[in-house]
């Protein structure tokens, strides 16, 4: 692809590139271990784009990370915390796991606290309840844990004969059993 050919593209769709393919890389890297050129040469842009749309490389990280941070929340927001999310979206999770942040900007934390009020909220329940506080705690190591690590725990049990769509129905509805409803 030639210069001409990445600036056809129009800005929205580099801006699209560019976070999309950080959301994807930092499913396996955190954003310091992944170079400008490396995220423009996966986004299909000229590297010089990104300063051009966003100023710097962690710019394109910084949205990357709200557009994920967003997703999950609207997605808690209207289903609840459970069941664990077991599908290809969880890859959203590995990118937390992988996240990097300074002690100014925390997304996770920022994500917890929103799920404490959406849950209050869908349960009519005080955001301060222990049991709230506690339920969320469990189900966010569960929603974290298995998006960061299903491969890796889909890899060791398949030695075992596990199978990941069978594993994923399964962690589904095991989850639903922690529900404060069930």
């Amino acid at each position: 692809m030639t210069d001409d050919d990445r600036s056809a593209r129009g800005p929205e769709a580099v801006r699209r590139a560019l976070i999309d393919s950080a959301k994807a890389l930092m499913t396996m890297r955190s954003p310091q271990q992944i170079s400008g050129r490396e995220l423009a040469q996966h986004a299909g842009v000229n590297y010089g784009l990104i300063h051009h749309y966003f100023g710097s490389k962690d710019s394109v990280f910084v949205e990357a990370v709200a557009e994920a941070t967003e997703a999950m929340g609207r997605r808690w927001d209207t289903g609840g915390m459970l069941p664990v999310n077991t599908s290809d979206d969880a890859a959203t999770y590995r990118t937390f796991a992988k996240l990097e942040v300074d002690d100014t900007a925390n997304p996770v934390r920022d994500l917890v606290a929103r799920i404490v009020v959406g849950q209050a909220k869908l349960t009519d329940r005080d955001p301060t309840d222990p049991a709230l506080l506690a339920d969320v705690a469990i189900t966010t190591a569960l929603q974290f844990g298995w998006g960061a690590f299903e491969s890796e725990i889909v890899a060791a049990l398949e030695e075992f004969g596990a199978e990941q769509d069978a594993l994923r129905t399964s962690v589904a509805a095991l989850s639903m059993r922690l529900r404060p409803d069930s």
